[in-house]
């Protein structure tokens, strides 16, 4: 496993404790969803508050096998999960999650009626010509559709996925592709972590 994932990793654990941080100074107290979705799927524990998030933040990071993909993975998206969920009341919008459940239903049927993938780009400068294309970054690129401006909105957007029976089976995406453009620590940790639950990974 490249080094450059494994100090990603470690970065979204540091980035985890800040934005918790954050939702306390806030006063932020319960999570948002109630339970986390992305955490209870990957490790069967509900976490519903702040504090929880906090406390389980702590157990990760003590159990985490770095060197072991798979438990990297599985680290990588519940952070994701918990920074996006308890970020809410202080993010200004642009760095939440710019897509609703009714618009991504929308977007997974018309990829099913044409056969065709879903794009997640990494803060790419293009866009593919084939597919619906999903943008993280600033600056979308044409034939694009703006999600969050930060790689760990990517969160809500598995959430939707794993609903549907055309973008995921079980806890395994099927016909969704991650394409990496400008390459951060952050970005090779999720990149390769939406690879482990099998998006296609390319280079944008």
């Amino acid at each position: 496993m490249e080094k450059h994932v494994i100090r990603g990793a470690k970065k979204i654990f540091s980035l985890t404790r800040t934005k918790i941080r954050l939702a306390e100074e806030a006063q932020t107290i319960d999570t948002k969803p109630i339970p986390l979705p992305l955490v209870k799927m990957l490790s069967g524990k509900e976490i519903n508050n702040v504090n929880r998030a906090k406390e389980y933040r702590e157990e990760l990071l003590r159990h985490t096998d770095f060197s072991d993909p798979g438990a990297l993975a599985r680290a990588v998206l519940q952070l994701m999960d918990i920074i996006e969920g308890v970020k809410y009341k202080f993010e200004p919008p642009e760095y939440c999650l710019n897509l609703s459940a009714d618009e991504f239903m929308k977007i997974e049927a018309m990829a099913r009626k044409n056969s065709m993938r879903v794009n997640l780009l990494l803060m790419t400068k293009d866009a593919p010509d084939r597919g619906v294309n999903l943008f993280i970054g600033e600056n979308s690129p044409g034939n694009s559709i703006f999600l969050s401006r930060v790689p760990t909105s990517i969160a809500g957007v598995l959430n939707l996925a794993f609903k549907s029976d055309y973008l995921s089976d079980g806890l395994k995406l099927r016909n969704v592709t991650s394409v990496m453009g400008h390459r951060t620590l952050i970005l090779n940790a999720i990149h390769f972590s939406l690879g482990w639950l099998g998006a296609e990974l390319r280079q944008g």
